[in-house]
């Protein structure tokens, strides 16, 4: 149930809202209908840092100039297993699936395949991307590097290192795709800027002030902290893959460009050319219920695989609606009417 402070709302009216403010920013109907589809898809798998909450973002960048709704998104070089494609300042979530979809091609052909882009914005949640090539039969990673810096190195107290995500998806068959996806922070900025909206503490050693100080104050952290020097390592090496491999920038040499030019990397496996893929389900649907079946520690209900605690959220807001905070409906609303349209909500 929804608390006092949230409402919930239907999924397929959230998408259709959300369609219509990135279509009065110039979007054409089929991008904006794939940009929605991918905010609700978060919300629906209770990510909301990464779901309809960020779209006043991506509107005011597209009002300034900063984000094109008409972007020209192409191909620059490719071979049969790899291609780089230009984003054009588009929309993060336009570029992203266009460049998935092209791995996921070019896969069925090679076996594998990588595709990176360029010249893009934020595109959301990295698990998006990975789960399309699931649905392929296929293994699928995504991740993407930031429009500048916000958090720290291991061991350091100012930011110089982008909070990059990585995301892998694997397919089952009767079970859930196993999804990972992690920023290699402790957590994303977002999920600090959900518990700012909420009125909630975060725990310490989620981020810094900008004095370099330690807080539990979502207010006063404007720091991310990386995952101990592991989730350090990974930043870095995930801004490389989706910054300077693509021909952009590390996310440390961005700050204060008046465009982000994020990078973004994919690839797509094709399991079945490696092994069949009928067996290669059933094996992963056997791993999934002897790891489920695991006797939980003291304080824990059950053991979740990645992914999963996620996938019985959406099954069950398909159903039921969509849990949103009275202050997320209330910067969605604002948007909207600096756009001349109504919340579905209030009609």
């Amino acid at each position: 149930m929804p608390s006092s402070d949230e409402a919930l709302v239907d999924a397929e009216d959230l998408r259709a809202f959300s369609s219509e403010l990135f279509q009065r920013c110039g979007v054409p109907g089929t991008d904006a209908d794939l940009a929605a589809r991918m905010l609700v898809e978060s919300d629906l798998r209770g990510v909301h840092s990464h779901g309809t909450r960020a779209q006043p973002g991506y509107l005011h960048r597209l009002k300034t100039g900063a984000a094109r709704p008409v972007p020209d998104i192409r191909i620059i070089t490719e071979g049969p297993a790899y291609a780089i494609m230009e984003g054009d300042e588009g929309l993060g979530q336009v570029v992203a699936h266009r460049a998935m979809s092209i791995a996921i091609d070019k896969a069925r052909g090679a076996g594998i395949a990588t595709v990176s882009a360029r010249n893009s914005n934020h595109y959301g949640a990295a698990a998006y991307y990975a789960m399309m090539a699931a649905r392929e039969g296929m293994i699928g990673f995504a991740t993407t590097n930031g429009p500048g810096v916000n958090m720290a190195p291991f061991g350091g107290a100012a930011p110089v290192v982008g909070n990059s995500p990585l995301a892998y998806a694997i397919p089952a068959g009767e079970e859930p795709p196993i999804v990972l996806d992690m920023a290699t922070g402790w957590v994303a900025a977002g999920r600090i800027g959900v518990a700012r909206m909420r009125g909630e503490k975060i725990p310490v050693g989620w981020g810094m002030t900008k004095d370099g100080e330690d807080t539990d104050d979502p207010a006063e952290a404007s720091i991310v902290l990386p995952m101990g020097p592991k989730g350090y390592g990974l930043a870095i090496i995930m801004d490389i893959l989706s910054g300077p491999l693509s021909g952009g920038l590390a996310s440390c040499h961005k700050p204060g460009r008046p465009n982000p030019d994020q990078g973004h990397l994919f690839w797509a496996l094709d399991v079945a050319r490696f092994t069949p893929l009928d067996a290669f389900r059933a094996e992963i649907d056997r791993q999934i219920r002897t790891i489920r079946a695991t006797k939980p520690r003291r304080g824990f209900d059950r053991v979740y695989l990645p992914g999963e605690i996620e996938w019985i959220k959406h099954q069950e807001r398909l159903k039921t609606g969509i849990p949103l905070h009275r202050i997320h409906l209330g910067e969605l609303e604002q948007a909207a009417g600096e756009l001349g349209v109504k919340p579905f909500w209030k009609e």
